[in-house]
């Protein structure tokens, strides 16, 4: 539940950090294994998905930082 300012309260934001964390974690693995394999194509829609989700998220985190307080 977001507060009265629109912000994130801290459960949500662990809750995002430790999604952008584990979704950049399976990125490095499948950068790292394709150097040796080629991906399928539907591991480059994995990929994919999880490089737009990683791009939401900054946005997410990046809009919340800008309702602090100064």
């Amino acid at each position: 539940m977001k507060d009265q300012r629109g912000r994130l309260n801290a459960q949500q934001l662990k809750d995002l950090s430790d999604e952008l964390a584990a979704l950049s974690q399976q990125q490095a693995d499948a950068r790292q294994t394709e150097i040796y394999i080629r991906m399928t194509p539907q591991e480059i829609k994995d990929f994919d998905t999880r490089k737009n989700r990683i791009s939401r998220i900054y946005v997410i985190l990046h809009n919340n930082d800008l309702k602090r307080e100064p």
